[in-house]
């Protein structure tokens, strides 16, 4: 691309320097000087999260605060790309961490504040300049919180894409973007990635492209278990925020022998879910709108039924909702879209295991490796399972929305390429420098 580039770029490449010359104590201190102003913001935030993106509003609430248990983390995250000596044969060899520059963070409608907070408190504490295309459809809520952190930052450093979305989509191969970081379904990541290597075949600039892509966790309960535990764990994690999170137990898989005392549980954890107005501080699910994840989720459900489904608990679309809906799916019907896709709506896929071995292979059956929750008696049985799951963040006796800001999120497979690890960690690149031993002593070593 021979442009100049959008002028967010421009001016992320001139911050760009100045965030990394101000070393990692100080950007610490900035970043948790960006906390304090998005806890300030926190109520205006929580507002847009409900009108913008239609969230109910205790869930906005709880996207808040994960985000600022995010920014409180940052000191202990950061302990990872402090500059340090490691092994060296002879003299000193120091490890250190750089910055790629300028990074464009691609942010998906369904988490307006988490996400973009995320990957630009990385990229800053990690010396870059951050650049972030939010989606359009929540870009009020992602402009006041990108506003809020950019304040303790140099101008220019934290900026905002307003472009179309193939315009957009373009400065993901522009040489001015140094690192991308994509919250997208894989459909889209695997656009990005076609876009990526026509223009590395015409010779750009390679560059780190990170995604967190589309989900589809399981939740395993296995007989012994708490099995109310498990069922309210279930009916949060699967329904919250109308279902519209890559985390959400979308597959839950229970031992044969725990199913007929789960069943009545199940339906009362997921009865007391409150669907209705997003402004109301008592609902749980806001409604789903008309658009293609409720058109997949109609259609998956019609699908699902005629392969011999059944509705255990939920009446799938009632007038104007989607109500938070459960399907036992026989083995034939583990061939539709209910199990093998993401239902990015209020409607889950349950299935039956004959034990834990098979409950495993359930677990595992399908491209996606983001999460997985495991509920089952302390013990080889559980453990067995726990070892074999293939995701990059699992969860033992907690529900799938489980909130630590150290547990980070990134999957394998189809749900991304480097699982769970920390975006501070994966946008900064390593760099050894050696010393022979007649000049390690009077070698500086960085800060």
């Amino acid at each position: 691309m021979s442009a100049p580039g959008p002028a967010p770029l421009l001016e992320a490449a001139r911050a760009q320097p100045q965030v990394e010359a101000l070393g990692l104590e100080e950007r610490l201190a900035r970043a948790a000087a960006s906390a304090r102003a998005l806890g300030a913001a926190g109520d205006e935030v929580v507002d847009l999260a409900v009108r913008d993106a239609g969230q109910a509003r205790r869930f906005a609430r709880r996207e808040l605060a994960s985000a600022l248990d995010l920014l409180g983390a940052l000191p202990a995250l950061a302990e990872a790309i402090r500059p340090r000596a490691v092994p060296a044969a002879s003299g000193e060899t120091w490890l250190e961490w750089r910055p790629y520059g300028v990074v464009l963070g691609w942010h998906s409608a369904n988490s307006p504040v988490w996400v973009p907070t995320v990957v630009a408190a990385s990229a800053l504490v990690g010396g870059n300049a951050i650049v972030a295309r939010p989606s359009r459809r929540v870009g009020a809520t992602t402009t006041r919180v990108l506003e809020a952190l950019a304040g303790p930052w140099p101008p220019g450093a934290v900026g905002r894409l307003d472009l179309p979305p193939a315009e957009a989509e373009a400065l993901i191969a522009h040489p001015g973007v140094h690192a991308v970081v994509a919250h997208a379904s894989t459909a889209t990541v695997r656009r990005h990635l076609a876009r990526l290597g026509a223009a590395y075949a015409e010779g750009a600039p390679l560059r780190p492209y990170i995604p967190e892509a589309s989900g589809n966790d399981a939740l395993v309960v296995l007989a012994g278990a708490d099995l109310a535990e498990a069922a309210e764990a279930a009916a949060l994690g699967g329904f919250a925020n109308a279902g519209q999170l890559c985390l959400a137990a979308k597959r839950l898989v229970v031992e044969a022998p725990a199913w007929p005392a789960f069943r009545p549980l199940l339906g009362v954890a997921v009865g007391r879910l409150r669907t209705g107005d997003p402004e109301d501080e008592a609902t749980d699910v806001a409604p789903l709108p008309e658009g293609p994840a409720r058109a997949r989720a109609r259609a998956a459900l019609a699908e699902a039924l005629a392969l011999g489904g059944e509705v255990v608990v939920g009446e799938g679309e009632r007038g104007a909702l989607f109500t938070p809906t459960v399907v036992l799916l026989p083995p034939p019907a583990r061939a539709g879209a209910l199990w093998r896709e993401e239902s990015f709506a209020p409607l889950r896929a349950l299935t039956l295991a004959a034990d834990p071995a098979e409950a495993l292979a359930l677990a595992n059956d399908g491209p996606y490796g983001l999460g997985a929750a495991v509920f089952g008696p302390p013990g080889p049985r559980t453990e067995a399972v726990v070892a074999g799951l293939r995701a990059g963040r699992v969860v033992v006796g907690e529900g799938p929305l489980y909130r630590d800001p150290h547990l980070v999120v990134g999957g394998v497979g189809d749900s991304g390429l480097g699982g769970a690890r920390p975006k501070l960690e994966q946008l900064v690149w390593a760099r050894r420098v050696h010393r022979g031993g007649g000049s390690a002593a009077g070698g500086r070593r960085p800060g």
